[in-house]
């Protein structure tokens, strides 16, 4: 049974103002989640209306290694993501790799809508992965 304040951390969490990481993370600090046994984090909150499902605080995250080497390791959100569509310096690079196998990175991003890998390819020593946490 949580504590009181494990419940106003689950109310939180409820009201879609704090997200599931951020819930399992306060209750783990309060004593109410065991570190022991590794518990998953409470489910998600129902997405709000308007919102596309499952995108309300996840994060994209992109890795591509080149010749072996890590080349980029970009963590952001996937509101964001999808609202620049992906405007950063490594996009390049990943729209590259993605392209050697008929990937469309902006048609990616519009159709993510659940945590998980997304995209993971090997081609010799280089690799793309892509996925939402």
């Amino acid at each position: 049974m949580p504590s009181e304040e494990g419940k106003q951390v689950l109310k939180l969490l409820a009201e879609g103002k704090i997200d599931s990481e951020q819930a399992y993370r306060l209750l783990r600090a309060l004593g109410d989640v065991d570190d022991g046994t590794r518990q998953p984090p409470p489910p998600p909150p129902p997405p709000r209306p308007g919102a596309p499902a499952g995108a309300r605080g996840r994060i994209l995250r992109i890795r591509v290694t080149e010749d072996g080497e890590q080349k980029v390791n970009v963590a952001i959100p996937l509101a964001i993501a999808r609202i620049g569509k992906m405007k950063l310096g490594s996009s390049a690079l990943v729209r590259g790799h993605l392209s050697k196998f008929g990937i469309d990175l902006d048609e990616l991003l519009r159709s993510i809508d659940f945590p998980g890998r997304i995209v993971d390819i090997a081609d010799d020593e280089d690799r793309v992965e892509i996925f939402v946490e």
